[in-house]
């Protein structure tokens, strides 16, 4: 919270006390990509004790109220440009500490946003990571704040439940149809409806604590042959 009359998120930042938690935010496509991010985020900064997600918007099951997607990302980036200061230190509540706004590289591809590659990999995440720092470049803004970490996961999230649950696999990242993939492997199911990968939250809650527990390990998620792209924007 901002100290009265200062206006400033250097007074803010100032006024903090050692006790007040410190706060993340996620804006992300879908709400099954919340849980995932949440305990990957405090994983690497257990300090957080809350991780809010901006985009989607959840009731209070953690359910999306809205309709989801990269689009859903873009909209929320869009129109946050231009008071993304007031995001990350609003006058009333919490300032947050860290705020991820991530992209699937694969939506990403089929959307346009980069030319469909060879071979995913850097080049065409980095294309992306680009566009998103577009997207929330206000006028007169050269850089996004210092809070704003992007990732964009190559392919998909998936993947990275892939390289988590299978570490023999050897390129989770060149799998085509990741989520289609795990239902191979029982680890989800087709919807009743249209026979489609489903994503049902409850499993994407249990996958989230397996994918956090493996980013130390040798063939972590930390590093880009498992396909991920969790980097902070480029200088």
């Amino acid at each position: 919270m901002r100290s009265a009359g200062s206006g400033s998120k250097a007074s803010s930042v100032e006024c903090r006390t050692m006790s007040e938690p410190r706060v993340a935010a996620v804006v992300c496509e879908g709400q099954t990509d919340v849980p995932i991010f949440r305990e990957i985020i405090q994983a690497l900064w257990p300090s957080v004790e809350e991780v809010r997600s901006l985009q989607p918007e959840l009731d209070e099951l953690g359910r999306a109220t809205l309709p989801a997607g990269w689009t859903r990302v873009r909209d929320w980036c869009q129109q946050h440009a231009d008071r993304l200061d007031e995001v990350l230190d609003p006058f009333v509540g919490s300032p947050i500490d860290l705020l991820l706004v991530a992209i699937d590289l694969d939506i990403a591809l089929e959307a346009g946003i980069a030319d469909p590659p060879n071979d995913v990999g850097a080049y065409e995440a980095r294309r992306l990571r680009e566009t998103m720092t577009d997207w929330m470049l206000a006028s007169g803004r050269r850089r996004l704040p210092p809070e704003v970490v992007l990732s964009t996961p190559v392919r998909s999230l998936e993947a990275w439940i892939i390289a988590a649950l299978y570490p023999r696999e050897r390129a989770p990242e060149q799998i085509d149809d990741a989520a289609s993939w795990l239902v191979t492997k029982g680890k989800l199911r087709r919807s009743p409806s249209d026979r489609k990968p489903w994503k049902e939250l409850h499993r994407y809650r249990l996958f989230a604590s397996t994918v956090a527990a493996k980013l130390g390990s040798p063939r972590g998620l930390v590093e880009a042959r498992h396909g991920v792209r969790w980097a902070q924007r480029e200088a």
